[in-house]
């Protein structure tokens, strides 16, 4: 039904074969059936019937010029079928039917398409109206188009009646579902009833059906009797509509309305025709196979097995009780077959409640892993931003603070500069928290920092700014670390390849302040080719710290080896070859690809 699926196309200036064009390119399905159908009813009626050709031509074309204006072409449909009809009875022609009595297909499959354009792209205030004017048009013609309509077989009529009924009911509850799919804001503002019946209309429409079999059925033995069946079988369908929302209840219900009507047809003396089970209606076993099944798959295990008790009870109690007017049912081993029948159809109804139970549990098992999954991501990838962000300058803080107790009595200049820098740091800290708690409010994704992000638009740059801050003015007798960077590019770097370089880079600093003892000189080399992008962060430190800066958590190498990994690339870290340690990364420069995925 995709051909269906969008919104009428060209604006009304568009050239006339360019706007037709259109139109049978959007429903070219559709329009080809009804050619090819109208093609064969026409050759079927060019010898002896050719006055009905016209007829059926109008409601082909408008049937195709439906999807634009479905209204005005249901209208003009109902007077073409009504003077198609008075056409051939003044002619004496022959109507060529299938399915629907003395109504051509061409006819059926037009009004059809009609009633699917309705209910797909007009409100229902205007759809049902006009389907009721096609509807009444359609049994006025069936009942002309009959040689002796009165005459006519009763049975005849009734199937039509029913099959007709069937086709509109699927057509519509198609409509309105594909109504249903065009706008999710439309779908959010729905009643729980709407959302229902949305939900359920195959089950009304096949419940719609047998209900109406019911009606249309002359075997009664008095209309008082048909009455009674047919009420029994429009309570439970209603109640097995209703079935998902409350499938315990209305599956009690349910076996309570079908043991009333046992009692009320035996009390009242009156006959049933015999059915699949007994005296039980159709549209009665339909509904309650259907309560089987919703409350075997939505209740729970002990109010399924009190619903499904229920439920075969008032069965059993209606097949010994409600009267038949064959007299094939009087002796014990005459309900053998009924009992076995319903036996069948209470296994088909339990095992496809306890199949879509089990789908149902699966379906949530995936559900809460993935969620859990995501959950589980989302904290490392928070994980990682706080370290690798906020430790990053908490470390500055905690070096020049530290700086500054050595030389405050000697040297207060030194370290008032030391408590400014501590200062801008505490600044820039601040500033990645505050981010770290946007994104996970929802403002904007996880890692939104403000030095990381801009290594979507220029990496080189991002990497000499985090060095300049890294490169510190001497305090007192503290040392300053050299760090010397080498960029050799070439090309653009991929958003997330270098968000991760760079914070492999910041947190291999953070690593060589905190950790590596002595270190004064720090060398960060990084390069590109047309495959890779490739990171190497060594420093000269002599012997590792016992106690480093702030503790550690042992989380730093873990999370650079994290994301160098989900990239789809190779990390090391480690000794350097002669002293102090070295990181190294590399990573591909396929961003976010298939080649990153099957690595």
């Amino acid at each position: 039904m995709s051909n269906i699926a969008t919104s009428p196309g060209p604006g009304p200036t568009a050239p006339w074969w360019r706007r037709l064009g259109d139109l049978l390119r959007e429903q070219w399905i559709f329009a080809g059936l009804l050619g090819l159908i109208w093609l064969g009813n026409t050759l079927g009626l060019f010898e002896d019937d050719i006055v009905l050709i016209p007829g059926i031509t109008a409601m082909a074309l408008l049937a195709i010029l439906g999807r634009r204006a479905p209204v005005w072409c249901g209208l003009a449909a109902t007077a073409v079928l009504c003077g198609n009809t008075v056409v051939g009875r003044l002619n004496g022609a022959y109507f060529h039917s299938l399915g629907l009595e003395k109504i051509t297909p061409t006819e059926n499959l037009a009004g059809l398409l009609l009633v699917l354009y309705l209910f797909r792209f007009r409100p229902l205030r205007k759809a049902i109206p006009v389907t009721a004017a096609l509807v009444v048009a359609c049994v006025a013609s069936v009942l002309v188009r009959l040689d002796s309509s009165w005459a006519y077989p009763g049975m005849v009529f009734g199937q039509t009646l029913s099959f007709g009924f069937l086709q509109l009911m699927l057509t519509a509850g198609t409509g309105i579902y594909l109504r249903s799919r065009r706008s999710a804001p439309e779908e959010s503002r729905d009643t729980p009833l709407r959302a229902l019946v949305r939900r359920q209309w195959p089950v009304i429409a096949v419940l719609g059906a047998l209900v109406f079999l019911e009606f249309t059925k002359t075997g009664y033995d008095s209309l008082l009797s048909g009455v009674v069946l047919l009420l029994c079988g429009v309570v439970m369908s209603v109640l097995a509509v209703v079935g998902p929302v409350r499938p315990f209840e209305a599956a009690v219900l349910g076996a309570t309305a079908l043991a009333l009507t046992a009692l009320m047809m035996r009390f009242w003396g009156l006959a049933a025709d015999v059915s699949m089970i007994g005296g039980i209606p159709f549209a009665s076993t339909g509904a309650g196979m259907l309560l089987m099944t919703y409350a075997t798959r939505h209740a729970e295990p002990q109010r399924a097995l009190l619903a499904g008790v229920s439920l075969v009870g008032s069965a059993l109690f209606a097949l010994f009780v409600i009267p038949v007017e064959s007299s094939s049912l009087n002796e014990f081993n005459d309900y053998l077959q009924p009992v076995f029948m319903g036996g069948l159809l209470l296994v088909i109804s339990v095992g496809t409640g306890l199949y879509f139970r089990a789908r149902d549990t699966e379906r949530a098992k995936t559900v809460r892993s993935a969620v859990s999954d995501a959950q589980q991501a989302e904290r490392m990838a928070l994980a990682r931003e706080l370290h690798d962000v906020v430790a990053h300058h908490v470390t500055g803080i905690v070096v020049q603070a530290q700086a500054a107790q050595m030389v405050a009595e000697k040297n207060p200049k030194a370290a008032t500069d030391a408590l400014a820098r501590i200062a801008d740091s505490g600044t820039e800290a601040l500033t990645a928290m505050r981010r770290l708690v946007a994104s996970m409010r929802g403002a904007e994704p996880a890692g939104a920092s403000t030095a990381t992000e801009q290594a979507t638009t220029d990496l080189e740059a991002d990497l000499e700014a985090l060095v300049n801050a890294t490169r510190r003015v001497p305090v007192g007798d503290h040392r300053p670390t050299t760090v010397d960077l080498r960029i050799d590019l070439g090309r653009e770097i991929p958003p997330e390849v270098a968000r991760s370089t760079l914070r492999v880079v910041q947190e291999s600093l953070t690593n060589a302040e905190k950790h590596a003892l002595d270190a004064s000189y720090v060398q960060i080399d990084v390069h590109a080719d047309p495959v890779n992008i490739y990171a190497r962060i060594t420093d000269d430190g002599t012997a590792v710290r016992q106690q480093p800066v702030g503790g550690s958590g042992g989380y730093g190498l873990v999370g650079m080896r994290e994301r160098i990994e989900l990239l789809g690339g190779r990390f090391r870290a480690g000794p350097g070859d002669h002293i102090g340690w070295c990181v190294e990364a590399v990573l591909p420069l396929a961003e976010q690809s298939g080649e990153v995925g099957q690595r």
